[in-house]
């Protein structure tokens, strides 16, 4: 399918949600550009850092640090010009094939309503994806790439797991083409941005509230909200996130990695570290010196 002129959206209708195939990180050195090349799949493209200049289709663009790209199936597209700095970013891959394309998006979930539900068939809606974005909330997108391209898990329910956490993408980038983030996502995303810094502190409720100016049950209630979790349960993801890296890349004792992650009891530690990944640290260690061997 070939987009037609000025189509910027990209068009799901959902459910079901596009299917996630695989994903990871890359980098451009100064002076490389990317290769020449055609995919029978979607190809998303989110700049961490630095800039990429693709021309898909004839169309050249540029892509900043804290922008996006879906090139679409079956269009060639290439690098036209050398990053001018070091670039990298993150990649995924992901089938559908019923999609069109629009010029307009919409401005609400209302708008983007199909058909309501009955009590056999679910209610209906159009995404409509803006092809190319800047993404406000930069730290959930980029913990969100990070998870869906964290392997080292290596639990057999892994595959179903990244899906679920694609599909939030999805549905957060049709929520930042809105423009229109509620009080609540806005508070929630100034916990995630302090949190994301300070995880490996001593965090309170009160220490939260002081910091960002908000009463503790008002932060909860947004936490909960926008992303399902308390702002405590976000800090131990975040906690046994970073504990995972030190576990595959570093021999220190248990003791030492609870430290650096803000645990002061390595009992507790392992407990938490079990109960997010379904596997103790120590077994983690041993199952990602197996995978490397």
């Amino acid at each position: 399918m070939k987009r037609g002129e000025n189509m910027e959206h990209i068009i799901f209708t959902i459910p079901p949600l596009p299917v996630l195939i695989t994903g990871g990180e890359g980098l451009f050195k100064k002076g490389e550009k990317h290769v020449r090349r055609e995919y029978s799949v979607f190809d998303l493209l989110y700049v961490i850092q630095g800039e990429l200049f693709l021309t898909e289709d004839g169309d050249p663009h540029q892509i900043r640090e804290g922008e996006y790209i879906i090139l679409v199936p079956g269009l060639e597209h290439y690098g036209h010009q050398g990053c001018q700095d070091d670039t990298r970013y993150f990649w995924l891959h992901f089938q559908e094939p019923s999609y069109g394309f629009a010029q307009q998006g919409g401005e609400n979930w209302t708008e983007l309503k199909l058909k309501k539900g009955t009590f056999e068939t679910p209610t209906l809606y159009h995404l409509k994806i803006p092809r190319k974005g800047k993404i406000d909330q930069k730290a959930f997108i980029e913990q969100q790439f990070r998870r869906l391209i964290d392997d080292s898990a290596q639990n057999s329910d892994l595959p179903l797991r990244k899906q679920l956490l694609f599909e939030e993408l999805l549905i957060h980038l049709q929520k930042e083409a809105f423009h229109i983030p509620s009080a609540s996502e806005r508070v929630a995303s100034e916990v995630q941005h302090y949190i994301d810094r300070h995880y490996k502190e001593k965090l309170s409720m009160e220490q939260l509230s002081a910091a960002l100016h908000y009463h503790q049950d008002y932060i909860t209630r947004c936490m909960q909200k926008a992303f399902g979790i308390t702002p405590g349960q976000y800090a131990n993801k975040a906690k046994v996130f970073e504990a995972k890296r030190l576990l595959s890349s570093t021999n220190d004792k248990m003791s030492s990695i609870a430290e650096q992650v803000g645990i002061d009891d390595p009992t507790y530690f392992s407990k938490l570290f079990k109960q997010i990944e379904g596997i103790s640290p120590v077994e983690y260690r041993k199952m990602m010196k197996r995978n490397i061997e």
